[in-house]
């Protein structure tokens, strides 16, 4: 199992550096959002380069091509914002930003640098996001990966399609005066665009969003990975029981101390057996499923005497979706206990409207059952 960032580093001071309450003047992060854009885009070969690739392929040639960044060319605009209906959360807005890069694309014969055929195109996207944005609060938005890749296979007469990947970070910044006791965050998930919006306050510092910015921090986290046979019990309409197939389970909670940095994935390829009771004599209940959890609430931590933290329990919602059904909406319950050497257990009970399934690990019973859990 790849080992998970679940234990965090700390260092020792060799002077003396007691913790203390301290005036700092600083540049406040009040919202902080990573996006990413991947779009096709088709961009005119100028007339000298296409009429070289024409002669050249009429002459049994290879073309191949690339494109790669222009150095120095990354930029970012506010172009506007509008007031966001988020409830209780004074300050939120629909922000709208504009992304710039230039590409240039390069074609070659057999290899060689085709004459006439290297040219710069730019690249642009738009982008809408809700950000905490009160007023007295400034956008500070860059790009920090590019990645691009020619379709020769998509040539539309005189123009080539560029697959282009953009990777943004939008912060909202003020400079402020904070009496503070601190530790490291990360972004946040970005916020789904509703329409209506509301007018926003205007404080002498501008009001945090502590609804969703910063991440919520945890006092444990953990992780449990499994990919092997098992038996669990799964439940569909009614019918069900005990199955033994294949499953892929993967869950971490709290990763780098983070509510955020959450996420619990099963897939379940079951191996059809005898037919369950309540079922005609002639047909088979396929119980495979998959599970993916969307939110998460802050988890029970387990400590043993000397309050080490020996697991967790963690509770949230998320889609479950059976072979051949329709996707539902459930509730979950993870409850982790790491013990070394083979104490590791791991018990995921998915409850949704009308299919459920209990997943019950141990390090004896499947080998391979990995879980680590640890103070965040």
């Amino acid at each position: 199992m790849k080992k998970r960032n679940v234990k965090s580093i700390q260092g020792r001071q060799v002077v003396p550096n007691p913790i203390g309450p301290e005036c700092i003047r600083v540049t406040k992060v009040y919202d902080w959002v990573v996006l990413t854009n991947r779009d096709r885009n088709k961009v005119q070969i100028p007339e000298e380069c296409f009429a070289a690739i024409e002669d050249a392929r009429h002459e049994g040639n290879t073309i191949t091509a690339t494109c790669s960044e222009v150095a120095g060319t990354r930029s970012c605009d506010f172009i506007g914002a509008t007031p966001a209906n988020i409830p209780n959360v004074p300050g939120a807005q629909i922000v709208s930003l504009a992304f710039h890069v230039h590409i240039r694309v390069q074609f070659f014969c057999n290899g060689a640098p085709l004459p006439g055929c290297n040219f710069v195109v730019p690249v642009s996207f738009m982008d809408e996001v809700i950000l905490c944005f009160p007023e007295g609060t400034e956008i500070n938005c860059n790009i920090f990966d590019v990645q691009c890749t020619v379709v020769l296979n998509q040539m539309l007469g005189d123009m080539v399609v560029l697959d282009v990947t953009m990777c943004k970070d939008v912060q909202v910044e003020a400079e402020v005066k904070l009496e503070v006791d601190a530790r490291f965050c990360g972004p946040r998930p970005v916020i789904p665009i509703k329409e209506e919006g509301f007018v926003c306050p205007t404080p002498r510092f501008p009001q945090q969003c502590p609804t969703f910015f910063p991440t919520l921090s945890c006092d444990c986290q953990g992780a449990a990975e499994y990919n092997g046979e098992a038996s669990i019990l799964v439940s569909e309409g009614g019918l069900g029981g005990a199955t033994t197939g294949n499953l892929d389970l993967t869950a971490l909670i709290c990763d780098q101390g983070t509510l955020s940095g959450s996420r619990i994935q099963v897939t379940y390829i079951d191996t059809l057996g005898p037919t369950p009771i309540g079922t005609p004599e002639d047909s088979e209940l396929d119980q495979s499923f998959t599970f993916t959890a969307n939110d998460f609430n802050q988890p029970t931590c387990t400590t043993d005497a000397a309050g080490v933290v020996t697991g967790l329990t963690a509770t949230g919602t998320g889609v479950i979706t059976p072979a051949g059904g329709a996707a539902e909406n459930a509730t979950f319950t993870l409850i982790l206990a790491d013990v070394d050497p083979l104490g590791d257990t791991a018990t995921l009970i998915i409850t949704g409207t009308s299919s459920t399934a209990t997943i019950a690990l141990t390090a004896v019973a499947n080998p391979g059952l990995e879980v680590e859990a640890a103070d965040a």
